[in-house]
């Protein structure tokens, strides 16, 4: 199955055009497209299949590259997913090619692969989406080809400068895609201490029963999800502590606590102190 662009065929100008899906369950089988294609996560998993690859894992930090014409499946891992896709005009690199900028990508463009991703991508995207959420549609419509150049120009970059091509990887067993779930809630958890925590609301995010998310994060963690939060909370705050001025309630509702004294507990649980005496003298 082929999806033509029209987006990027002759009825629209632009040589870039980004799509954003924020969704639960997202699967596309195997298609292929007239255009090469970016594929940024930006919450939760996908798991990319190509035609010169089995599966491989895609999260938040790293993006995968796509040519046009070239056959591949997506499907995001359980519970909420959230990536954004940058199709580009495969005539636009063509002829970019010959510039010194572009050279190295457009040598490139044959295979796919992922790709780590860097601190200035990722400044990119929380830019895209700072400004979607903030500006006006008409203020964003019209910055938004400056975001898409921006996205593609640091991409190129770093698929220009992978000397090798990433090596393939094997279907991921079910305890392996165990695992990579709890990683993204574990990633979730330290994102959002300072929300409600608990394993109901976290089940809600990742679409997963009370029972199987307890099982699954024992398992994979050898620790309980309240203990991990729990942890993590403690660990953040000793930072904070440590490191700031901010009061020990401040600490507290920082880290999603609403009462000093049951953080104070968590500490002597977990580090056998106070936060007071884990502050030092200024």
């Amino acid at each position: 199955m082929a999806y033509m662009s029209p987006k990027l065929s002759g009825q629209s100008p632009e040589v870039f055009h980004l799509e954003t899906s924020d969704t639960s369950g997202y699967a596309v089988d195997w298609h292929a497209h007239d255009c090469h294609m970016l594929l940024l996560p930006r919450q939760g998993g996908l798991f990319l299949s190509t035609e010169s690859s089995q599966t491989s894992h895609l999260s938040r930090r790293s993006f995968s590259f796509v040519p046009a014409d070239f056959a591949h499946a997506t499907h995001a891992a359980p519970g909420r997913e959230k990536h954004m896709t940058l199709y580009v005009d495969p005539s636009y690199v063509k002829r970019q090619g010959q510039m010194a900028g572009y050279c190295g990508f457009a040598k490139q463009v044959n295979r796919s692969g992922i790709w780590q991703g860097t601190e200035a991508l990722e400044t990119i995207l929380r830019l895209y989406e700072q400004l979607q959420g903030s500006a006006s549609a008409v203020a964003f419509q019209r910055q938004l080809p400056h975001l898409n150049h921006l996205l593609f120009e640091e991409c190129a970059r770093v698929i220009a400068c992978q000397q090798t091509q990433p090596q393939p990887q094997p279907q991921p067993s079910e305890h392996q895609q165990q695992a990579m779930l709890v990683r993204d809630i574990q990633r979730y958890v330290r994102e959002n201490l300072e929300a409600e925590l608990n394993i109901e609301s976290i089940g809600h995010e990742f679409h997963l029963s009370r029972r199987h998310l307890t099982r699954i994060f024992k398992a994979i963690t050898g620790e309980t999800l309240l203990d991990f939060t729990n942890r993590t909370r403690v660990e953040t705050a000793a930072r904070l502590v440590s490191c700031t001025s901010l009061s020990i309630l401040e600490v507290s509702l920082a880290v999603g606590l609403d009462s000093p004294s049951y953080l104070a507990r968590l500490f002597n649980r977990y580090l056998g102190l106070t936060p007071s005496g884990l502050r030092k003298p200024r």
